[in-house]
């Protein structure tokens, strides 16, 4: 008995299971194909994860190492741009000043990373929920 109600709530419905019957697919085709494209951005995103765990190693190794501290000189920044009373602040601007010297690519990988999440941002948004519940959730999601 649980399974069957649990089959007709997931299926959406008699309507869901007469069409998944007839048509093969229990979903409406305008929510069907929603689902497709909050599938195909789902993969991107994937991707994504991919590019900024790079990132995040390419830091690592960088912070690892420097562990003695930073390498480079000083960076010609005035006392009010490395905000002197704040140690912590002034290691974090020598830190990203040796991170990007020695990795001048990671300013474009960042960018680049950047960029594809305004994109997938913006490819989500663009998805029509046709006013369904499972779509704006997993728009949310």
């Amino acid at each position: 008995r649980r399974s069957m109600s649990s089959f007709y709530q997931s299926h959406r419905g008699i309507n869901g299971i007469l069409r998944y019957i007839w048509i093969g697919d229990h979903l409406p085709p305008p929510i069907r194909v929603a689902m497709d494209e909050l599938d195909a951005v789902e993969e991107q995103m994937t991707m994504a994860e991919v590019q900024l765990e790079t990132i995040e190693i390419l830091i690592e190794r960088t912070l690892l190492e420097s562990v003695d501290g930073p390498t480079v000189a000083s960076t010609g920044l005035s006392d009010e741009d490395r905000n002197i009373g704040d140690p912590s602040n002034t290691d974090r601007i020598d830190l990203q000043k040796q991170l990007f010297l020695q990795h001048p690519e990671l300013k474009k990988d960042i960018a680049l990373f950047s960029n594809l999440l305004d994109k997938l941002a913006a490819s989500i948004d663009a998805i029509n929920s046709q006013s369904d519940d499972e779509v704006k959730r997993r728009k949310k999601g």
